[in-house]
């Protein structure tokens, strides 16, 4: 017997034609980088004090009745010289102690290592909006309308008259160790 031998032939695959697809992904690639919100960290606008043009600085001697310490603790738990006090307290005690002694004061901030960020954040939104609401109000007692309304100058006055006094205290592994060798009274 004799084989047949059909010829098969080899179906060609339709391409698919790709000349296009690197600008429509470019294309894509741009229209969602535009139409993408980006999450802004939180921060603090802060204008930092120049850097001593000496090395050396004085030591300044405060009497305490012009110092309000705020505490942090690590469980994110907030003191007020040293007694247990909520944010909202510690706002009407920080206005109250601003308006005695508007330029002789100081704000003292102190916060443990292991204590949140976010109660960090609140701690420093709520000492500024004690700053912009004195300020506010000093700006409609004496012009009439409202701080961010006032002329530069109206505005420098407020800020002089209620000039934030910030001081912050950073504990260092050094002053950790310290305070605990101290604690167990093994101090230097």
């Amino acid at each position: 017997m004799r084989e047949i031998h059909f010829r098969t032939r080899r179906k060609r695959m339709p391409a698919l034609n790709t000349t296009s697809t690197a600008d429509i992904s470019f294309i894509l690639l741009i229209f969602f980088l535009v139409t993408t919100s980006l999450d802004t960290d939180l921060g603090l606008v802060r204008q930092l004090p120049p850097m001593p043009k000496e090395e050396n600085q004085d030591v300044m001697n405060v009497e305490r009745d012009k110092v309000m310490q705020i505490d942090i603790a690590a469980d994110d738990a907030t003191s007020l010289d040293g007694k247990p006090a909520s944010l909202a307290d510690i706002g009407k005690d920080m206005k109250a102690f601003i308006e005695m002694r508007p330029t002789e004061h100081i704000i003292s901030i102190h916060a443990d290592r292991q204590s949140s960020y976010d109660r960090y954040f609140q701690i420093q939104n709520l000492i500024v909006d004690t700053y912009r609401s004195l300020r506010d109000t000093y700006c409609r007692k004496r012009f009439g309308r409202p701080f961010a309304q006032c002329t530069p100058e109206n505005q420098a006055m407020a800020v002089k008259a209620f000039p934030q006094r910030i001081s912050e205290q950073v504990d260092t592994e050094e002053s950790t160790v310290s305070a605990t060798n101290e604690a167990k009274g093994g101090g230097k």
